[in-house]
């Protein structure tokens, strides 16, 4: 018995090779092509048949073409040009730096020359075209006004710096030399005339202005007075300092207000200028709008006289055409069912595997639809794979390898999920490397990065349960979500913390603080109050870290009760 099915297996074997090689004989591929070619011939028989009754229409056609449809498609042309200029008028009043203002008035510049250049060739009525010209002269004009604006701004920031660069003097002056009550009282009044002039840049009414221009009058007055009960050997560097402030925040011309005051003006005369000119170019786009509805009309009045030819041509062309028609009946139903029914099947299986419901795809059949349901497969094992391997890579900080500020939101909102539900205490604490940025400017930014692992390694050991989360928030600031722990645990977390830095020691020559690198924490606790849970808050976090920089850095702040170490 097995030697007869042995023998039969070999008997079944060239029968079922044969198969195959007719099959490979008759490829879907050959038969549509063989389909396509015969389906060209009979166009080109149809064609030639009907070409005698068609010939007045391919005039009329290539008239339409020859001399309306250039016409709208000049239009179109300009209607683009127009607002390309439109973006670039925003750009130009947009304009903070000399540069900007440059690339802006050049891309102008070009939309107006090509302006110029498809009105020359639309042959546009005087009236247009002289409203192109308002146009541009009306862009000079604002150009001159953003101009003027960038420099007026450099002014203020020069006078600004003037300032912070008069306020490190006098610092520097009241160190060196010996305090007294009159020489502090005299520094503090100094210090708020400063903090007040600075704050002429974010005024924006002259009339607020003008009533912070007559409080600084008094407080100079009073500044003058103070200085005169000042020692001897500080009265005179006192009055030099007070003539110095008078002269950048006062000075009729070139002060600080004056230049305020004129920015202001400034910026109102741009905005106007910016809003006139949008209006002339919304009035030039309706003009040519008007001249292109014309043109629409012209070439609608023409199509209607080719339809009704065309419509006498499709008359006599349809006997021959239903002739065509019955002859690919059986192609369209071969087509159906042969390509269309199983390419709808693999496009199912396709989306079902895109959305994780489907497994594998496969089509019947050994053809070329076959090979491309493989080649989905292949495709999608691949996507899944680099999709997985993205997703992993997205949660985590390339730098220093901890989870990154997406993760940190998924595990933050998780974990309020849970503590709302178990009624349990939630802490997020927000830590911010104390200046940072003079340490890349002065260690250089390969070395921040160093330190930056560091910071994230030191952190991490005072984290010693598998719950606790620490991430990378953005640049030098870093997040941490303690579960399951109230107040005390977050001070002690903290403290922790601040003494695993000094204990470091890592070299921060240029802190402010200390000689190594040292770290601020805001600290944000979720309890229970008279029966209810408030639930910790990133912002209440960045608060309390906000409130422990300003109050000195190197310390934690308790946003509950405001406790700082």
């Amino acid at each position: 018995m097995a030697e007869t099915a042995d023998m039969t297996s070999q008997q079944g074997r060239p029968a079922v090779s044969k198969r195959l090689r007719l099959r490979r004989l008759y490829s879907l591929s050959g038969i549509i092509n063989l389909s396509l070619v015969t389906l060209i011939i009979a166009v080109m028989i149809l064609a030639y048949t009907t070409y005698s009754k068609l010939s007045s229409f391919e005039q009329s056609l290539n008239s339409m073409m020859d001399k309306s449809l250039p016409g709208v498609i000049q239009s179109g042309k300009l209607y683009s040009q127009m607002n390309l200029l439109l973006s670039g008028t925003e750009q130009l009043s947009m304009a903070n730096s000399e540069a900007m203002r440059r690339i802006a008035k050049n891309a102008i510049t070009l939309q107006l020359d090509g302006l110029h250049k498809l009105s020359q060739e639309h042959e546009q009525t005087h009236h247009i075209t002289s409203q192109l010209s308002s146009v541009e002269r009306e862009l000079d004009e604002l150009n001159a006004l953003v101009e003027k604006r960038i420099a007026i701004n450099n002014k203020i920031d020069r006078l600004t710096a003037k300032l912070f660069a008069l306020q490190r003097q006098i610092d520097t002056d009241l160190i060196a030399s010996n305090p007294t009550t009159a020489s502090t009282s005299w520094s503090l009044l100094f210090s708020r005339i400063m903090l007040l002039s600075a704050e002429l840049t974010s005024l924006d009414q002259l009339s607020e202005i003008r009533l912070r221009q007559s409080n600084l009058d008094h407080l100079f007055i009073s500044l003058s007075e103070l200085a005169d009960t000042l020692p001897a050997d500080q009265q005179q560097s006192a009055q030099l300092a007070i003539a110095a402030l008078s002269e950048t925040v006062l000075h009729p011309n070139s002060g600080l207000i004056a230049q305020r005051q004129l920015q202001l003006k400034i910026l109102g005369r741009v905005q106007g200028r910016s809003n006139f000119v949008r209006n002339l170019i919304a009035d030039y786009a309706r003009l040519n709008e008007f001249e292109s509805h014309q043109l629409n009309q012209a070439v609608l009045g023409q199509a209607a006289k080719t339809s009704r030819l065309v419509e006498q041509q499709v008359k006599q062309a349809s006997l021959l055409f239903i002739i065509v028609l019955f002859a690919y009946i059986g192609f369209a139903v071969f087509i159906q069912r042969v390509v269309v029914n199983r390419l709808k099947t693999l496009n199912k299986q396709v989306q079902q595997r895109s959305t994780g419901e489907g497994h594998l795809i496969t089509v019947s059949g050994k053809d070329e639809i076959t090979e491309l349901a493989q080649s989905f497969e292949r495709f999608a094992t691949t996507i899944e794979l680099q999709k997985n391997t993205l997703e992993e890579m997205s949660l985590r900080d390339a730098l220093t390898g901890i989870a990154n500020r997406r993760a940190f939101d998924d595990y933050y909102s998780q974990a309020l999920n849970v503590a709302s539900r178990q009624r349990w205490p939630l802490t997020v604490l927000l830590i911010d490397v104390d200046y940072f940025k003079q340490y890349n400017d002065n260690y250089g930014h390969s070395q921040g990065d160093v330190c930056l692992k560091q910071v994230a390694s030191l952190i991490k050991q005072q984290m010693p349960r598998k719950t606790d989360i620490l991430a990378r928030y953005g640049g030098e600031e870093f997040a941490v979500l303690l579960p399951d722990t109230n107040e005390q645990g977050a001070i002690t977390v903290a403290r922790n913390i601040l003494d695993a830095f000094k204990n470091a020691q890592i070299p921060h020559d240029f802190s402010g603080v200390a000689d190594h690198v040292t770290v601020s924490i805001g600290i944000s606790v979720g309890q229970q109050q008279d029966g209810r849970i408030t639930l910790p808050s990133v912002e209440a976090a960045d608060k309390a870290l906000y409130k422990a920089k300003r109050t000195g850095r190197n310390r934690w702040v308790n946003d509950a009760d405001e406790d700082e170490q």
